[in-house]
């Protein structure tokens, strides 16, 4: 003979169950640990008018155009910030930054390789153009010391992308 309490009965392990596994699915994900953050900005560079770089194109600061110019292949007479993106870096997730939202057109996966210094980090660094992979490097990104790609030729002068651990 059927108890008329089994269905309660089973509607009670069900709930502590449930409740159980909300719990477990509820931690922390200790990969998701955010250990930094990058700031991916795009530069155009020209010899020219800088004016081809378009309204929304920003003066870029002083110590940025000295920094610029001091590498031979980077140097040219006017330097313009096109977009930047910052982002987390998580311990064991990849992540994307898209320096030219909501353009798809640049963006730049990265991953950490090993656990972070305090004043730097390694990281699995992917460029993409026009959704191809044109770049695969590993990189050591130091506190205030970007790593500069030179970028394709746009608008008469030339893309720099710069990679930097936030400040």
């Amino acid at each position: 003979m059927k108890s008329p309490l089994l269905p309660y009965l089973w509607l009670a392990v069900v709930v502590v169950v449930s409740s159980l596994a909300d719990k477990a699915f509820a931690q922390e994900d200790p990969g998701k640990a955010k250990v930094g953050e990058v700031v991916v900005t795009v530069y155009f560079a020209t010899d020219g008018d800088p004016k081809v770089a378009g309204a929304r194109a920003e003066e870029v600061a002083a110590s940025t155009q000295e920094r610029l110019q001091k590498e031979s292949r980077l140097k040219f007479s006017h330097y313009r910030a096109l977009g930047a993106d910052k982002q987390a870096i998580f311990r064991s997730y990849e992540n994307w930054a898209q320096p030219l939202k909501p353009s798809d057109e640049i963006l730049v996966r990265f991953e950490t390789r090993s656990q972070p210094a305090e004043d730097s980090i390694s990281l699995d660094l992917e460029l993409w153009l026009a959704r191809k992979k044109i770049l695969k490097t590993d990189a050591l990104l130091k506190s205030g010391r970007p790593l500069y790609v030179l970028g394709p030729e746009w608008r008469g002068g030339r893309l720099i992308i710069s990679v930097a651990l936030a400040q």
